[in-house]
């Protein structure tokens, strides 16, 4: 070792000997020095020094401890957290000034021989419940007056907030006939079943069809309407139908529908939880989430928070807020609309949305990892990689019980994501071997993992289970993002949101063996793996999807089972496999219900999918919708394993393993501004009958290794 390194470390020894210090020699002579601190839930912040016995009691006073060290960057330092719980009065910030360096990260890990896990939480726990009247009550002091909670977990389950019409056997589909639709809201008769609301400003309205779910508050209007928010209820009606607000699905958050056991309701004046507990029992303890946050790294353009680890911890008990204040009017994937200025279009999305924010989040962030996390009870996106997160690693982490997706990557704000320059450009990130199920659980429309506008992304051997839309979207625009302005929807016409003359920074991602099983458990119209734009700027730098098996699409959801949607261009499939991924069906709810079209289905269907054989056979049945209402709903097969709506082309399949090898399904081919023929679509599959047809070693490589 040199002097000047053994100086470092004499020095080191010197000022920090009541923390424990270790150095030694590496390979090439290199100094190898690591230091420790410790956190405790039994721990003090006022007190303690960080020493194992002493630790600190919180990670942010650790974090404070780590940022003052000299040695940061210079050796590798880990903070090791006790087993216990963390709640959280205000989100862990991380920023420049917490960063390790490329050889020496900072560490942020379960303390070795933990026997309980590492739970940083946001939430508030609820005790001491009387359950006396057979229905069980508790007082949330710490709940702040007038705020509408929007998750609760009770004895670590999800509990269902209060709602109508809610049986799990019966489709969401179906529409509720005592409510009748005016343009600003819906009448409840006089005399319908319907119970008065007295508070109708606390809960909301839910309408879910095919890709899309909104949600939007209620006003304090009279009990003999339902009100929304007139803010909401024009976004949501400024799509067309059967993608507006024409269904009502539920009303949710009224303590009125507070009749099925797991069910719950805080009021928020008394701060009193309500709760229809399951055979008599009485709740040990519950959560309701109140950070909106857990934890940021945010960085800035030139200067990104860099090399810190996260390691064994789980992160629980964060919500979102914003539905209460602006409603969820979903565009599509977790993106939704807000605030003023949306014209009535006929294409069923906009050019300005704005994304579900993460409980983590990550900003102008490089080296960043994630390994062997929970993130679980969320009312949010699990983990966003945003504007400028480069290089990151999440790997062998479990995700469940999320309210929107599990990960998401990049963003779709145009000049930060459409234009990005070298430092907000999101790049060279890796989402591998991570288990993903049950994400979508408060709004049906998003993916396990979304993908926006990013480059050089690698997600690889997950295993993504029991998602309500589809596993893996990745794409954004449409078309009309992308250079030259495709309009890759029906109706639509070239450069309609803008002219683009440079592609943008999509390019070079890859789908690699995973493994993507029960999609598509609540919607319609999605994918295993569903595609959305251009995808690169040629077939070499394009989307590659390979070795990956997907299973167990819901059989009566139609869609395609690899989705090349909506200016979909430069996409290679190799050697992916479909099994048990029956075609399903187009489901718009119960004939004369307000789920099924309104005005003259024939104008809608032609406006939407021109004039070809398929439509002209739904507006037969259209016409004949009298005499099918008395005996049937109007249900038409709907997708195949291949296919999409208006894709650009350049789609090459290579050896994929499928029930109809050659089939590729495109409804939308006749948009008078798009060519009738999809160009450059190059398919050689293999035709398969059963699992037994493909090569086992293909199975076993897909999905967590």
């Amino acid at each position: 070792m040199k002097p000047t390194l053994h100086l470092f470390c004499a020095l080191l020894a010197l000022s920090f000997a009541i923390i424990p210090v270790g150095c030694s020699q590496g390979p090439g002579a290199s100094l190898d020095c690591s230091k420790d601190y410790w956190v405790a839930p039994t721990g003090s912040d006022g007190g303690n020094d960080g020493r194992e016995s002493r630790p600190f009691q919180t990670i942010e006073r650790a974090r404070q401890a780590v940022r003052s060290d000299p040695a940061r960057g210079q050796c590798t330092i880990h903070v090791n957290i006790r087993g216990g719980t963390y709640s959280l009065a205000s989100p862990l910030q991380f920023d420049p000034g917490d960063s390790g360096s490329d050889r020496h990260e900072v560490v942020y890990r379960a303390a070795p021989g933990n026997t309980q896990p590492v739970v940083i939480s946001g939430g508030i726990v609820v005790e001491g419940f009387d359950c006396s009247t057979g229905s069980c009550k508790a007082s949330v002091p710490g709940w702040p007056a007038g705020q509408i909670a929007r998750q609760l977990y009770v004895d670590d389950v999800r509990a269902i907030r209060a709602r109508s019409n809610y049986d799990p056997a019966v489709s969401v589909q179906e529409a509720n006939p005592v409510y009748a639709r005016t343009d600003k809201g819906y009448e409840v008769p006089l005399g319908g079943w319907a119970p008065r609301l007295e508070h109708p400003e606390w809960a909301e309205v839910v309408t879910v069809t095919q890709w899309k779910m909104m949600r939007c508050p209620l006003t304090g209007a009279p009990a003999t309407t339902l009100t929304p928010d007139p803010q909401c209820w024009r976004n949501a009606n400024s799509y067309p139908p059967p993608w507006n607000f024409q269904l009502l699905s539920w009303i949710e958050n009224a303590p009125e529908y507070l009749d099925q056991p797991g069910m719950w309701f805080l009021d928020p004046l008394s701060k009193t939880l309500h709760y229809k507990p399951y055979g008599g029992t009485t709740p040990s303890r519950a959560v309701v989430p109140l950070l909106e946050s857990l934890m940021s790294l945010v960085g800035r353009p030139g200067s990104p928070v860099r090399n810190i680890r996260f390691s064994g911890l789980q992160f629980s008990h964060a919500t979102w807020f914003g539905p209460n204040r602006d409603g969820y009017v979903s565009d599509q994937s977790g993106n939704f609309v807000k605030g003023p200025g949306y014209l009535p279009n006929l294409n069923g999305h906009q050019k300005i949305v704005y994304s579900t924010p993460g409980n983590v989040q990550l900003n102008y962030a490089r080296g960043i990892t994630f390994e062997n996390n929970v993130f679980s009870h969320l009312g949010a996106v699990g983990i966003w990689l945003g504007t400028g997160s480069q290089d990151n690693l999440v790997i062998n982490n479990t995700f469940t019980d999320i309210s929107s997706a599990a990960i998401q990557v990049s963003g779709v704000d145009l000049q930060v994501n459409v234009r990005a320059n070298a430092d907000s450009i999101t790049s060279g990130n890796q989402i591998l071997d991570n288990d993903i199920s049950y994400t979508g659980r408060d709004y049906y429309d998003t993916a396990g993992i979304f993908v926006m506008f990013a480059a050089g992304t690698t997600i690889k051997n997950n295993n993504i289970r029991h998602t309500p839309w589809s596993g893996i979207a990745i794409g954004w625009g449409w078309g009309l993002l992308d250079e030259g302005g495709f309009p890759g929807m029906p109706y639509a016409k070239y450069n309609e949101w803008g002219v683009f003359t440079t592609p943008t920074v999509a390019r070079d991602n890859r789908l690699l063996s995973n493994r993507i099983s029960y999609f598509l458990e609540q919607l319609w119209d999605g994918g295993a793996v569903y595609i959305n734009g251009s995808q690169g700027t040629g077939t070499e730098n394009g989307l590659l999807l390979q070795l990956n098996v997907v299973d167990h699409k819901r059989p009566s959801a139609g869609g395609n089972v690899f989705y090349t949607d909506a200016g979909s261009r430069y996409v290679t499939f190799d050697r992916n496999v479909s099994l048990d991924n029956a075609v399903g069906i187009i489901d718009l709810g119960s004939c004369k219900t307000p789920s099924t079209w309104e005005g003259p289905g024939s104008d809608i269907i032609l406006r939407r999918y021109g004039d070809n054989e398929f439509t002209r056979w739904i507006i037969a049945v259209l016409d004949s919708f009298d005499a099918l209402c008395a005996v049937t709903s109007w249900k038409v097969s709907y997708g195949a394993e291949m296919g999409g709506c208006v894709p650009r082309g350049h789609l090459t399949y290579i050896d994929n393993y499928f029930f109809e090898p050659i089939r590729f399904f495109d409804i939308c081919t006749s948009n008078l501004d798009v060519p009738v023929a999809i160009p450059d679509v190059s398919i050689s599959n293999k035709g398969i009958q059963s699992e037994a047809d493909v090569p086992p070693w293909i199975i076993r490589q897909a999905g967590k290794q």
